[in-house]
């Protein structure tokens, strides 16, 4: 509901979800439904391994018990590598049933230096958790930091006692399997957890510096399991796709500890290198899997769109829904051809989920909305006073929940700039809410560029360039001008067995002054220099990097 003319928000909470813990709840899931698949991930070179609900349950109590029988102590914080692998699930909830707290990190992507920083902002870590793919990593941050005493892994970082492997064939490093095994030779109980205890550490998108990391409870995470099934029309028993990482809280294995269906993978999608191959690899998946509904990231949807044909025996999908970027109108061009509805959803790793929507027409969905406040979520749009604005003004968006922002473990000093000491917090995100009490997102605060004396959302202008048929990323990179104080330049990744030029982006982006009159588009707003890239440099959770593409082009600017 929306309160008059003010641009504020809210949806009353619900009380009809449980209260429990995720160990609490796999355990009714193994006992209800136990030769029922949890998960399904496949490879890209064709394997496919799955686990029911009670192998599953089983395994992670072994593993919990053998973290303990090796002297790994409750509320201790166990580092865990990315990988969408039934290994990552009995480790994450294993560790969960024995107390700990797992930080979701993508190892890969750090380098041992950033490790340790990483690790001792957080403290109290005390192993870490590497899949095959981290040998090097592992190898390097041992290297680097040499072994204190016998029980200390590094000098730099003394709390660290252990480094495990989800599989290895070097024997050095102890498996996933030899933890079980020595948990089914222990009698030792494990602890009652709370479902306000903290079940996992996520990290923010490090796309403008080094990732924050923020801590979620048990109960957060499944009700959040509740909203993005919901969004996805999920029913008990069916399969639903998103291949998304684990560890980023849109593709968390929550869903199906919420909703009761089967999660479909893919388990490798980081080696991809084009949206081209993901939505290829993807359509072989779900035409295998028959999923009900799918999630997918904005830049496949597009990719399905400007496809001319699809295979009827994959679609319509019941709901296509997506996250994670302000979503142009042209992706719910699904509806009808590939999905009966489209879905988008609003959050940040802080709060989760913030709203969503979910249209049965194409024409419901408007450039950036983001639908209706979630469950149990206020949200106001404010001035630069604070000052509620008029409905359909832009402004800074503020969001408060009941589960609120449990502030950065890494990060303390960042707590106050964020977060108010009535519960709101400052999503640093811009946008207004419509008349019909709906939130539109365009952008972020902090991408808002200042070109002649106009502030653009760099995000809105990304938008139009991919709209073109050979661009498959774009990117708006803000440069300092003497007359206009910056001006834009755009980085583009081009389609596979696509070409195109400078002068034709700029004359596609000017022919759009007559769709976007009354926007901010006019010929000053034309990017004055186009970069094109094979692709651009993704952060853990697959995001941009924005930090190593804006050095990337500084570099190219630097030769101009």
């Amino acid at each position: 509901m929306s309160s008059h003319s003010s641009s504020y928000i809210f949806t009353p909470e619900t009380f009809d979800l449980p209260y429990i813990s995720i160990p609490d709840r796999l355990k009714e899931l193994a006992e209800e439904h136990p030769d029922r698949d949890a998960i399904i991930c496949w490879s890209t070179d064709g394997q496919r391994r799955s686990i029911k609900y009670s192998e599953l349950y089983t395994r992670s109590e072994l593993f919990a018990k053998g973290l303990a029988k090796i002297g790994i102590k409750r509320n201790s914080i166990i580092a865990m590598s990315n990988a969408n692998s039934t290994e990552w699930l009995i480790c994450t909830f294993g560790s969960q049933m024995a107390g700990l707290t797992p930080l979701h990190i993508s190892l890969a992507n750090f380098s041992a230096g950033e490790i340790v920083s990483l690790l001792n902002g957080i403290g109290s870590c005390t192993a870490i958790v590497m899949e095959p793919s981290n040998i090097e990593v592992c190898n390097e941050f041992i290297e680097t930091f040499n072994k204190r005493t016998e029980s200390s892994i590094s000098t730099q970082v003394p709390t660290l006692r252990h480094i495990f492997f989800m599989n290895s064939t070097d024997e050095k490093y102890m498996t996933t399997q030899e933890i079980c095994n020595i948990g089914s030779l222990s009698r030792l109980p494990l602890p009652q957890i709370s479902p306000d205890d903290i079940c996992g550490i996520f990290l923010t998108s490090g796309s403008t510096g080094m990732a924050k990391t923020v801590p979620h409870t048990h109960l957060k995470m499944i009700h959040d399991g509740y909203g993005w099934g919901k969004n996805l029309e999920i029913q008990s028993g069916e399969k639903f796709y998103n291949n998304m990482p684990f560890s980023w809280q849109g593709s968390y294995p929550s869903v199906f500890l919420a909703m009761k269906p089967t999660h479909v993978t893919i388990s490798d999608i980081m080696t991809m290198t084009c949206v081209t191959e993901i939505t290829d690899f993807t359509l072989r998946v779900l035409k295998e899997e028959h999923c009900t509904s799918a999630f997918f990231i904005s830049p496949v949807i597009s990719e399905l769109v400007k496809r001319e044909t699809r295979d009827l025996d994959i679609f319509p999908l019941r709901v296509i829904s997506t996250a994670g970027l302000p979503v142009d109108a042209q992706c719910a061009n699904v509806i009808g051809k590939f999905a009966n509805k489209f879905g988008v959803l609003y959050g940040c790793t802080e709060i989760g989920m913030i709203s969503q929507l979910l249209v049965r027409k194409t024409e419901d969905y408007d450039n950036y909305s983001c639908g209706y406040p979630a469950n149990g979520t206020e949200i106001k749009v404010v001035n630069d006073n604070g000052s509620l604005i008029p409905l359909g003004h832009t402004g800074e968006i503020y969001i408060r929940q009941r589960h609120r922002f449990l502030g950065y473990m890494n990060a303390r000093e960042k707590n106050d700039l964020c977060c108010e000491q009535s519960g709101w917090y400052k999503a640093d995100d811009v946008g207004f809410i419509k008349q019909d009490g709906s939130l539109t997102v365009s952008g972020r605060k902090s991408d808002i560029m200042i070109l002649g004396g106009e502030l653009v959302s760099s995000s809105y202008l990304e938008g139009l360039l991919k709209k073109h048929i050979c661009v498959a990323d774009a990117y708006i990179y803000p440069m300092r001008h003497a007359q206009t104080f910056q001006k834009a330049c755009a980085a583009i990744v081009v389609r596979k067995n696509k070409t195109v030029r400078e002068d034709e982006l700029k004359d596609f982006l000017i022919k759009q002054k007559e769709t976007y009159g009354d926007s901010f588009l006019a010929n000053r707003f034309i990017p004055e220099i186009f970069m094109f890239f094979e692709s651009f440099p993704r952060t853990h959770s697959r995001k941009l990097d924005r930090k190593r593409l804006g050095e990337d082009i500084q570099k190219r600017l630097s030769t101009l």
